[in-house]
Order: C-alpha cells, then sequence, then structure tokens
C-alpha cells in the first residue's frame, strides 16, 4: 500500500508523469518523512520470490490521494482533500498517469496484481463519497474511471484489483464494471 491520504512513500527513479495536458512531477509529492526508492523496492521484490511471496502493489485511486494532491490542488474533487475531480478530464488524466507509470514498474519487476484501490471516494466531505456522487448523478464517472485504471493494468499485463465499496455502488448495475478487476472485499 503505497499511497494514502497520510503518504506517498515509493520514488520511482523518474517520477515524471505526461498527458495530453502537461508534464507533472510527482516528487512533489513524496513523503518528506521517508519513502522506499526504486532500487530498495526492486530488492524487495526479488526476496519476496526468494521466500515465495507474492507482492501485490497498491497504489489507491481516484481516492486516498490526499498525499499527493496536497502538491497538486487543482485536481481536487469540490470540497474534497482525499479525491479527484472525476468531471475534470486533466484530473483523471493525470491520476490514469500515475496508474500507468507505477503498473510499468511493477510488471516489468514480474508482479502479477496490481490493486487500483477505488475506496471511499471523496469520504472526507461529510459522508461516504459514494452516496454523494451516486446522487448528484456521478457514479457514471467513477465507472468510466475504475474501468480505463483497469484497462491501464491489463495492458501492463497484470491482474487488476480493487476494493469493492465502489463496485456496483447501491446495487447499481446500469453502469458495467470491467469484469477483470478483482475485487477485494474490506466492507459489506
Amino acid at each position: 500500500y503505497l499511497s494514502d491520504n497520510e503518504g506517498f512513500r515509493f520514488a520511482l527513479d523518474d517520477m515524471e508523469i505526461t498527458t495530453g495536458y502537461d508534464t507533472y512531477d510527482l516528487s512533489n509529492a513524496l513523503s518528506v518523512d521517508g519513502c522506499l526508492d526504486q532500487t530498495e523496492m526492486s530488492n524487495l521484490i526479488d526476496y519476496a520470490k526468494e521466500k515465495g511471496v507474492e507482492i501485490v502493489p497498491c497504489i489507491n485511486t481516484p481516492g486516498h490521494m490526499r498525499a499527493i494532491l496536497d502538491a497538486f490542488p487543482e485536481f481536487r474533487y469540490s470540497g474534497s482533500k482525499t479525491s479527484i475531480d472525476l468531471t475534470n478530464p486533466e484530473a483523471v488524466a493525470f491520476a490514469l498517469a500515475i496508474v500507468e507509470k507505477y503498473a510499468a514498474y511493477f510488471a516489468g519487476e514480474g508482479c502479477d496484481f496490481f490493486n487500483i484501490g477505488a475506496d471511499e471516494y471523496a469520504n472526507d466531505i461529510g459522508d461516504m463519497g459514494f452516496a454523494r456522487l451516486y446522487w448528484n448523478g456521478g457514479y457514471e464517472n467513477f465507472v468510466n474511471y475504475l474501468n480505463a485504471a483497469a484497462q491501464v493494468v491489463i495492458n501492463e499485463g497484470m491482474t487488476p484489483r480493487a476494493f469493492n465499496d465502489g463496485i456496483y455502488y447501491n446495487d447499481d448495475t446500469s453502469f458495467e464494471v470491467n469484469p477483470a478487476i478483482q475485487v477485494c472485499y474490506w466492507s459489506n
């Protein structure tokens, strides 16, 4: 679990991401109180392989991104410090580029799975953010993002995983979630 509201703790050798909008330096978002560098992570993955342990990385998007969004506040969902604005194409491209950057690294290290998180979207604005998103007609944006992030992972040859709470929220199956996503349950 390499990124969350409290920290962004894994630095690749190259921390730049490029979208159709701009190039961004993610090193500005790294936790100042320490993080793993690429060599340390590669060594950790090699050690885990020797011991028969599979590493499943998680870079949580589109929520749980406060540590990153503190450096890029222009991408925040209105009223939220933790989630990107899924109606802003530049914010979506930014988050997907992060997924792409890290998925490519972990695929290159031989990992089979990549967890995109996708839980507790905008839950810092007074209630569970999925309820607000759902009742304001924005759930389709979440599903579109989830599917796009999953496709990035699939394109890297890995199986995508995501936490359950946004998957078919409120039992709404109007918007199909990519069936390749393995759901990691943490709530009912």
